[in-house]
């Protein structure tokens, strides 16, 4: 058996969807870095390698930079004051941009997906 662990072919890179997937939990509601971390770790696509903590931080602090989230101590918790995060109306429209781009991604898969299944059943 050939072995492909770390190889693209398994889908456990899928950096560019962290983008979407943060807006997404925080057109929920506002929240402190680790719980956006809580919430992507139990999304579907990383079920086997949760998000690394300091990429999602970079991330976020990109994110703040372009305006699609703000961020803020929050002070009012019990513990240590924490950067809370909020989507902004920027983020929100680019979160509906990123619904169409995902939903263009999904119909190229659907389309690769069948031309591979072709493929492979010529190969039988």
């Amino acid at each position: 058996m050939i072995d492909l662990a770390g190889c693209p072919c398994t889908g456990k890179n899928l950096a560019r969807l962290v983008h979407p997937a943060i807006l997404a939990v925080l057109a929920h509601e506002s929240l402190h870095g680790y719980l956006i971390l809580e919430r992507l770790a139990d999304a579907a696509m990383f079920r086997d390698q949760p998000p690394d903590p300091a990429g999602v931080y970079r991330i976020l602090k990109t994110m703040e930079q372009e305006g699609l989230v703000t961020c803020a101590w929050d002070l009012q918790s019990s513990g240590p004051a924490r950067r809370q995060y909020t989507i902004t109306d920027r983020g929100v429209t680019c979160l509906r941009t990123w619904l169409e781009t995902l939903v263009n991604y999904r119909s190229s898969v659907d389309r690769l997906v069948a031309t591979v299944q072709t493929a492979l059943e010529e190969k039988r």
